[in-house]
């Protein structure tokens, strides 16, 4: 049972047994607001997976067949599972449906549909332009799905087409003109709202670290890479982009208090980081050393505050960029072999050590 549920419970009690009024029952309930829905998580993940491979697999039995179709019968085939989707959409409005055992597989199953009656509509009639256009309908029309049904699949999916957007208009055109990037840029903008109202929403654990943990990697790694796409930046300009963004979700997660957006960031950094121990005498030397003092702050950091996580990442990335180092010389290769068992013991110890210490306090 969940906290909030045994506290109103126990407030339930509290007013037939008269230790409370309603008033202040009222208000402490208030405080303690009842879960949106009482069926598991699982349940629903479940329920959404079998959403989406009933949407797939409707488009591939109408695929198998599309050939024997007229036009009109194929545009009608289409939009009738959006029609549908719309008909349980404003039927569940109506009844004030709010379970997300119904929402988050209806997302799923819309959004699919949106995309795919698009998709198959402009195929039908010849619909030509370009391939970028085609990707800013699809968001266009998919967006009040997201906000209709505030799924977190359908939420946390919808930014990736401000990616796809940007890419593709790079591949289309060579280099992406500035202005595809600024409306990449801005639909990336547009989904923040869904967001924040999804957050306002007080949803379960497991559904606010997935959503996190999505969200996360398209804001930092998804926008680094589509920037680095777009500009077709060199390696020393990627990097710095990647730890741009990174820093950007860090300083978002920070100070909004989201749980796993500043591990995320922290984690794109360090990947973004790797590269720096390639050149040791190009330009890249002033990031490798970025690099060493970025992964013991992150390292002090996860001592400090006792969190495993940060210190191995830390730590990680900091054998791995002295190391890298150490094997490009000409030392003998035992000597090497040596040094890999002594750091591996040094991170073992330096876990038990933290473990340990988290015990005791």
């Amino acid at each position: 049972m969940k906290k909030e549920e045994w506290l109103r419970g126990e407030i339930a009690k509290w007013r037939s047994e008269g230790a409370v009024d309603e008033a202040t029952a009222a208000t402490l309930l208030a405080r303690y607001p009842q879960s949106e829905s009482r069926i598991g998580w699982g349940a629903i993940i479940a329920g959404s997976f079998g959403a989406l491979l009933v949407g797939l697999g409707v488009i591939a039995i109408f695929a198998a067949n599309w050939d024997f179709l007229g036009r009109g019968a194929r545009a009608a085939v289409s939009v009738a599972p959006l029609v549908a989707c719309c008909g349980v959409a404003i039927l569940a409005k109506a009844r004030g449906w709010r379970s997300m055992a119904l929402w988050e597989p209806l997302g799923i199953l819309w959004f699919v549909s949106t995309a795919a009656a698009a998709c198959l509509v402009a195929q039908t009639y010849n619909v030509g332009g370009r391939v970028p256009d085609l990707v800013m309908f699809v968001a266009v029309l998919t967006l009040p799905v997201v906000w209709t049904t505030r799924s977190v699949a359908a939420m946390s999916t919808w930014p990736v087409l401000a990616l796809v957007y940007g890419c593709s208009s790079a591949k289309w055109w060579s280099g992406a003109v500035t202005g595809d990037i600024v409306k990449a840029l801005l639909m990336l903008a547009a989904s923040i709202p869904a967001y924040v109202a999804f957050l306002r929403r007080r949803p379960s654990r497991v559904a606010l670290v997935s959503s996190q943990l999505v969200t996360g990697l398209v804001y930092s790694f998804g926008t680094a890479l589509m920037l680095v796409v777009c500009l077709d930046c060199g390696i020393q300009a990627g990097i710095m982009v990647f730890w741009g963004c990174s820093a950007l979700v860090l300083a978002i997660g920070a100070a909004f208090k989201l749980p796993v957006w500043p591990m995320v960031a922290v984690v794109v950094a360090s990947f973004a980081a790797t590269p720096t121990v390639a050149q040791y005498r190009s330009g890249l030397f002033s990031l490798f050393v970025i690099s060493l003092v970025f992964a013991v702050a992150t390292t002090v950091y996860g001592i400090v505050k006792k969190r495993l996580a940060y210190m191995n990442i830390g730590s990680i990335l900091l054998l791995y960029l002295i190391l890298a180092k150490f094997f490009m010389s000409r030392v003998d290769f035992t000597v090497k072999g040596i040094v890999l068992i002594v750091s591996g013991v040094a991170l073992a110890a330096l876990n038990v050590v933290l473990v340990r210490a988290k015990r005791r306090a």
